[in-house]
């Protein structure tokens, strides 16, 4: 059942990207035969801006979940090392 599941969400994301795909690529041809060259040269300025807007976004948040992670490593560490030391406390005190 999961393997059927799997199989139709990777099947309904490979249509959706080919049909977004396939309109991102058609709408600027369209645009040449009814925008003034200005007119196209604003859409791909702004196109280029948007691009690199959400290309900025991608890496600002993979950079904060990297340090996220450090960060709860970092904790688990010291944590993990509290538990030792103050384990090794108490043996020392029993003994």
């Amino acid at each position: 059942m999961k393997r059927k599941n799997s199989f139709i969400k990777s099947m309904l994301l490979t249509l959706i990207s080919l049909i977004v795909g396939f309109f991102a690529i058609a709408l600027p041809f369209n645009l040449f035969r009814t925008l003034t060259d200005e007119s196209m040269q604003m859409i791909f300025i702004s196109e280029i801006v948007i691009y690199f807007a959400i290309a900025m976004l991608f890496l600002v948040f993979t950079d904060k979940k990297k340090k996220e992670k450090i960060k709860c490593e970092k904790w688990h560490e010291e944590r993990r090392a509290k538990i030792q030391r103050v384990q090794r406390e108490w043996i020392d005190i029993a003994a």
